[in-house]
Parts: C-alpha cells; sequence; structure tokens
C-alpha cells in the first residue's frame, strides 16, 4: 500500500482529476460546491508511482482543500481486500476489464446528477466515448464511469529490420491481410538470429475486437463465439503465427521481443511509447509507428472502446470533492498536460490532439498522430459474462492455434464449450 500526502500527485490522479473538466453544456451548476478540508481516499489500479505522484502535485495546487490519500494496487493490496476490510475508497482509477467486478463490490455510482451539479459537457468527449460509457451500465442509460484518457493502438515498426531486409516501411491505412505479405518478408533467419515479422498482445486485440462481434448472446447469456464472424477474425490473426520463423513464443513477451531484444519488425498492443524513447537514446533502435490495420471488406470499423476510467463508490461522503478531481484531470489544461506527455486525450481539443508527444525526447518526427486513427465503433452489447468470453478466446483461440497447433473449428468447439461451463458455475455461486 502507498499512502501518499498532499504534495505528491499521482499520473493517474492527473488523469482523474482532467477528466472532471468536462462540463455538460446544457446543464448548469446548481449549487454550491463544499470547500471545507476534506481527504479523499483515492484508490489507483495498476498505475505507476510517477504518474500517481503527478496527480496528487496537480490536485494540491487547483484544490488546497482536498487532500489525496492514494492506495495503488499490487501484491496482497487489492480493491476487493480494501471492500471486505470496511475501506471504501472516495475515488477508484480502473482497467476496462474490470468493469464487471466493480459493478459486482457496488463501487460504481450514477454520475449523472454530479455532471449536472458541474456543468460538465460530455460533448467535449471524444467521438464515440460517451455511447460506449453508458453501455456498460447495462444500456440502462446510466453514466458510471469516467474514461481519462484513450488507450489507442498503433502499429510500431523497427525500421532497422526493414533497412537490413530491403523492404518498404508499412504505411498508413493498411488492412490485417496486407500486412501479412509484409510480415512474411521480413521473418527471416540472418546470422544466427531469428528476425520476426509480427506479434500482437494478444488480450488487447481481443478486447479492442475490430470485426464488433459480441461475446456472450445477451438473451440466453450464453458464448456467442463459435460464429464465423470469430473464425474468421482468429484465422486472420493465427495466420501470422504461421509464417515459418514467426511462431508465437509463449515464453517470451511480444515488448521484449521488439524492445530488448530488437528482433521483432511490428507489433502492437497496449501503447508504451513513453519507453521507447530512452531506448532509442541508448543507439541503435530506430523506430516508427503507422495506423493500426484493420480487417478487409471492414475499414471503416472502428474498435471497440478501451480506456482506464474513475468511479466514484456510492458511499462516499465526498462526491462533489472527488468530481472535482475529476474535472480538472479532464481540463484541457491537464489533457493537453498529458498529451505532451504521450498519454492520448479523452477530449476533443485541437490543441491537445496536436501536441501529443511534444513533450517526450526523441518523438520529433515520429508518426505519432496514427494512433488517432484508431477510432472508437460502437459498443457490443455487453453482459456480466464478457470477460470470461475475452480470457478464454486468448487462451484457447490465438493460444490454442498458435502455439498448441488447434484447427479453428476445434478451438472454436472448445472456446464455446469451456465458456459455458464457466458461466454455470458463476451463476451457481
Amino acid at each position: 500500500m502507498i499512502t501518499m500526502k498532499r504534495g505528491k500527485l499521482s499520473a493517474v490522479l492527473i488523469f482523474a482529476a482532467a477528466m472532471a473538466a468536462c462540463s455538460e453544456k446544457e446543464a448548469q451548476p446548481s449549487a454550491e460546491i463544499p470547500t471545507e478540508p476534506v481527504t479523499l481516499h483515492f484508490y489507483a489500479a495498476s498505475n505507476s508511482v510517477m504518474l500517481v505522484e503527478q496527480v496528487h502535485e496537480a490536485v494540491a495546487k487547483k484544490f488546497p482543500h482536498i487532500k489525496l490519500k492514494t492506495t495503488v494496487d499490487g501484491g496482497e493490496v487489492k480493491i476487493e481486500n480494501m471492500i471486505s476490510a470496511g475501506q471504501v475508497p472516495d475515488l477508484i482509477s480502473y482497467s476496462l476489464g474490470g468493469v464487471t467486478k466493480l459493478k459486482d463490490l457496488q463501487l460504481v455510482s450514477d454520475m449523472t446528477p454530479l455532471l449536472q451539479k458541474h456543468g460538465f459537457d460530455l460533448t467535449r468527449l471524444a467521438d464515440g466515448v460517451e455511447q460506449n460509457v453508458r453501455s456498460f451500465s447495462d444500456f440502462d442509460g446510466r453514466f458510471i464511469l469516467m474514461p481519462y484518457e484513450l488507450n489507442n493502438n498503433a502499429l510500431f515498426y523497427n525500421k532497422t529490420i526493414f533497412d537490413k531486409f530491403g523492404v518498404a516501411y508499412p504505411k498508413d491505412g493498411m488492412t490485417w491481410e496486407g500486412l501479412l505479405d509484409v510480415a512474411k518478408q521480413v521473418t527471416r533467419m540472418d546470422g544466427g538470429v531469428q528476425y520476426k515479422g509480427f506479434r500482437f498482445e494478444e488480450t488487447n486485440m481481443v478486447f479492442k475486437n475490430q470485426l464488433g462481434l459480441p461475446y456472450i448472446d445477451q438473451k440466453t447469456l450464453k458464448a456467442a463465439v463459435n460464429t464465423d464472424g470469430w473464425k474468421h477474425w482468429l484465422e486472420t490473426m493465427t495466420a501470422f503465427f504461421a509464417i515459418p520463423g514467426n511462431a508465437l513464443n509463449g515464453q517470451v513477451s511480444e515488448k521484449d521481443e521488439f524492445v530488448k531484444e530488437q528482433t521483432l519488425a511490428m507489433r502492437t498492443g497496449p501503447n508504451y511509447m513513453s519507453e521507447l524513447p530512452a531506448v532509442t537514446a541508448k543507439g541503435g533502435f530506430d523506430w516508427d509507428v503507422v495506423s493500426l490495420p484493420r480487417f478487409k471488406g471492414f475499414e471503416n470499423k472502428g474498435s471497440q472502446f478501451n480506456a482506464p476510467y474513475f468511479v466514484i463508490p456510492p458511499t462516499s461522503k465526498y462526491k462533489d470533492q472527488a468530481f472535482q478531481v475529476i474535472d480538472y484531470i479532464l481540463s484541457d489544461e491537464m489533457q493537453t498536460m498529458m498529451s505532451r506527455m504521450g498519454r492520448l486525450p479523452i477530449i476533443k481539443s485541437e490543441k491537445a490532439v496536436s501536441e501529443f508527444g511534444t513533450g517526450v525526447e526523441g518523438l520529433r518526427g515520429k508518426n505519432v498522430q496514427a494512433f488517432f486513427k484508431d477510432t472508437i465503433d460502437s459498443p457490443v452489447p455487453a453482459t456480466q459474462y464478457d470477460t470470461i468470453a475475452k480470457t478464454t478466446l486468448v487462451r484457447k483461440g490465438t493460444r490454442g492455434i498458435a502455439v498448441d497447433r488447434k484447427d479453428v473449428n476445434t478451438a472454436l468447439r472448445e472456446i464455446e464449450d469451456e465458456v459455458n461451463k464457466q458461466i454455470e458455475a458463476e451463476k451457481a455461486k
């Protein structure tokens, strides 16, 4: 557990504060916002200490009446353990994969009254964000969470490997089918070193679901994965691992293959762009990015929404103050600051978008605007069992085909069977 005084704001909190800055156009503040000194217990899931310190600093300067007491999860420090001990935070930052958990723990509340009271303008959010946020409340129209940055993907590539083999660099606007041919050209053995063409972080791409496929049937609450759509997705994405020399190594992460070993020509997954300049500074690592490829015939479909967010538990006595932090994190000021540091802004601000990455040394000349080409698609009908299907699609789908060498039809049948069994087990609890 990490507890921080007022002088240390985490980047996580900064995001939270920046989120709250959006004001709803049609609504006007209807009551005076409390300014008496309070201590907010903030729980940050899987966020760096550096970000937490930055948030603390920003909130301390903007709101001297708000003191942040921050707990960062990790090890035995988990949100469910805190709730069991009767320690319910006033503000929580969490990953999108944990929405169901927070709902089950009754840690989410409808922010609509706070949006109205603080004059929060939802139209400032990036296209598709509001629609997707509302979908997480079981489509009953509530606004239960506030994302504070986008988590868009791009395709990173190692220019040195492409130059080594005389292959043209990938371009913006490619399809996965077109990328397959490129990956084949840069998958080679040279000087005793196996260079691989392409790898993706499987969980990230399954969650992004660019074909907009349902995971669970909303009516029957049964697996909706043994379909032509998911078959097409798996066949397309696992075709890369069938390239001789490009087999999936389950023991080494794609991040290590790309950054540490520098034997991977192309990769996509979570954005760790902020880490690359330090590697580049050591010399010998020349990289760039292009837009995330899409499926042939579905070039106009974006990705499913995937972003970190804030929630305010219904039991908090300081909802107004917690929302003040969120509102500030979503202000033009804070979003632009975070954008300069390589965090994709969640708002439509042209300034914030244009200054993306300008504060990170080593990004000059990089095609960083490629991240903004990964647009947000309409939400897939969600259920409380989606995470079961998503994780099983990774374990028995991409890895089942790429590592265990199962054919796609067998993999889909096994995924369907296991997902349905897990759902029944959950219902029986």
